[in-house]
């Protein structure tokens, strides 16, 4: 399988930038991994899209949450490198193994301070320009 990655540079809060995104993946009836290695990062997310907006509800799960089946879960934050909720989708913040980048369809990397992954390369390449996210690069 040939996996789109899609590379997303930051200049505000990582959760607001990937908000849209996750909103849209569930919206269509499919399941993401968040995919992050440390511990506080993992709390700092999950609270995060608790209080994402007023309107907006995004059901997540934490892999240290107790209590849930991750395959009920849309979103899983997790610093796993296993597909433990059946994700279409991978979204990473930290850089994952490649072999596990490619077991999924779409990657969405989310970067601050114009320091992407080094190993993984993307196909596209965005920055919000004007409010919006617009491809500079593929």
């Amino acid at each position: 399988m040939k996996t789109e990655i899609n590379f997303y540079a930051v200049d505000e809060d990582i959760v607001k930038a990937m908000a849209p995104i996750l909103l849209k993946i569930i919206d269509d009836n499919k399941r993401a991994i968040i995919f992050v290695k440390g511990d506080d990062f993992i709390k700092k997310i999950d609270d995060s899209l608790w209080t994402y907006g007023r309107n907006k509800f995004i059901p997540h799960a934490t892999i240290f949450d107790k209590d849930f089946v991750a395959k009920d879960q849309p979103i899983l934050i997790s610093n796993l490198e296993d597909n433990l909720n059946k994700a279409d989708y991978l979204i990473f913040l930290d850089e994952p193994n490649l072999g596990f980048v490619q077991t999924f369809s779409r990657s969405f990397h989310f970067f601050e301070n114009s320091s992407p992954c080094e190993i993984i390369k993307p196909n596209n390449f965005y920055r919000k320009i004007d409010g919006k996210w617009q491809k500079i690069a593929n």
